[in-house]
């Protein structure tokens, strides 16, 4: 049977199939993306400066990476272009040429993916921010792994009804466990003998605990005075041979002593903490959340440990202000520009005892002013201090993470919409370079049909080009 108007346009609408099909789904597609991008403009026109969590701005985020981003907007224009010449290849029924700017389109979108994964990597993996206690927030990196904690266990307590312990993935290929199990001692070497001593004991805890309750059912029923409740051993406790290093990470660790540490999966860990502070390097500090007369006596001074990087920072503030009441002369400074982010974001340098203008100019009632100018600050990379780190102590810390979506709810949109477009683009490039490898088939017998398919998948790709041009502005210069 013959599909009609796969190739000729529609009497009604003057459309062919395919075509009346993707502006259905392009609709849809609006409508995906246009809630995403309502929910961030909402977000951010509520937020409050220094009452709610600082919303920060796309250019001080993204540092190098906004010209990276401005390179992908001319490489989607440009394959853009180029799809709509590889289309007029077909009605010309030049296959080579097709081919050529086709291969030419895949390339660009090969190109914005791979700036796309740096840029993820540098998010994820270089950048850290740390909240302490009293609201102050530190910028820079984590260094030599501290963002977990460096602990010898003797004894380990895992529940076997759970699932496979997260401890497990800690343990080096030399560590030594024994375990009483089924009235022996049982020893196990290795991450992978402890995994299958558990899978094993699980089962049988799992069998048992199914018989003593249907031993305590059939009891009830018969007497149920002298029915005993279910008793199954659900635990076992692994002994180290010698003491066992581990590193429990934030997001698997649901609370440590000097003694312990316990797992949010029931491990209990029993040993000695060898060391808990986060080695970090310091970038910049950000007080927009602690009160203007509550700044100098912050924590952070205390957990930097360094009186020049408090004079930087205030110094800071002091140009700051004073080009402010420049700017309004005589009127009052506004409240918001008070608590906002400029003033209050400094990049500082560990170890510089350099001389601050406008230090002994500083009035405290005065503190945490915004200025605006033209100075384009890198809170993703750019700071002071390299190579000069500072031990923190998680007693202090109320949360830390790198740049991803954890960290906020800038960064939470700000991955769902860049991910999300990033399989569109993904996407779109397999179905395009799917034409260029196996349509020569159907270009040999029926051009028209595939210059339609082309002209399809064009539209799609003209509409991806479309959302990362609103999106680039939004996320990154904004």
């Amino acid at each position: 049977m013959q599909i009609p108007y796969e190739v000729s346009p529609r009497r009604d609408t003057g459309l062919f199939n395919s075509k009346l099909g993707v502006w259905l789904f392009l609709a849809s597609e609006v409508m995906l993306f246009g809630g995403l991008f309502s929910a961030y403009v909402f977000l951010r026109v509520g937020i409050r400066d220094g009452v709610d969590t600082p919303w920060p701005w796309g250019i001080d985020v993204h540092g190098k990476y906004v010209f990276a981003g401005f390179i992908n907007t001319l490489v989607l224009i440009l394959s853009s272009v180029w799809v709509v010449f590889a289309w007029v290849a077909l009605k010309e029924r030049n296959w080579r040429k097709f081919q050529l700017y086709m291969f030419g389109v895949v390339g660009c979108a090969a190109f914005f993916m791979c700036v796309k994964a740096l840029e993820y990597n540098s998010k994820l993996t270089k950048h850290h921010g740390i909240k302490l206690t009293d609201n102050a927030v530190l910028e820079g990196k984590i260094v030599n792994g501290t963002s977990m904690l460096d602990f010898e266990a003797t004894e380990v307590s895992v529940n076997l009804l759970g699932g496979i312990p997260a401890i497990i993935r800690d343990l080096d290929s030399d560590a030594v466990f024994t375990v009483e199990w089924k009235g022996g001692t049982v020893e196990l070497k290795g991450p992978g003998q402890v995994r299958s001593w558990f899978l094993r004991a699980r089962r049988e805890a799992r069998r048992g605990l199914v018989k003593e309750r249907k031993r305590y059912r059939n009891e009830l029923k018969s007497d149920p005075a002298t029915a005993q409740p279910v008793s199954v051993t659900t635990s076992a406790t692994l002994v180290a041979a010698e003491p066992v290093a581990i590193r429990p990470g934030g997001r698997i660790m649901a609370s440590y002593s000097d003694t312990s540490v316990s797992y949010r999966d029931g491990t209990t860990v029993t040993g000695t903490l060898q060391r808990d502070g986060i080695e970090f390097e310091l970038h910049q500090i950000n007080m927009q959340l602690v009160m203007l007369q509550s700044q100098r006596d912050s924590m952070a001074w205390e957990v930097i440990g360094d009186e020049s990087v408090k004079d930087q920072f205030f110094a800071e503030q002091d140009k700051a202000y004073k080009k402010l009441r420049k700017h309004y002369g005589e009127k009052p400074v506004p409240e918001h520009m008070l608590r906002s982010h400029i003033i209050n974001l400094h990049d500082v340098h560990l170890g510089d005892h350099g001389d601050h203008d406008g230090k002994k100019d500083h009035d405290d009632s005065h503190a945490g002013l915004e200025v605006h100018d033209s100075t384009v600050r890198e809170a993703a990379g750019g700071g002071g201090g390299k190579g000069e780190t500072i031990v923190i102590p998680r007693e202090k810390v109320r949360f830390f993470g790198s740049h991803g979506p954890r960290y906020g709810n800038y960064y939470a949109i700000y991955f769902t919409i860049t991910a999300l477009h990033g399989l569109h683009v993904v996407g779109g490039a397999i179905v395009l370079l799917y034409f260029a490898v196996f349509g020569r088939k159907l270009f040999l017998k029926n051009p028209e049909h595939l210059a339609n398919r082309v002209e399809v998948g064009g539209l799609f790709w003209h509409f991806v080009d479309l959302i990362w041009i609103f999106l680039f502005p939004l996320f990154y210069l904004l």
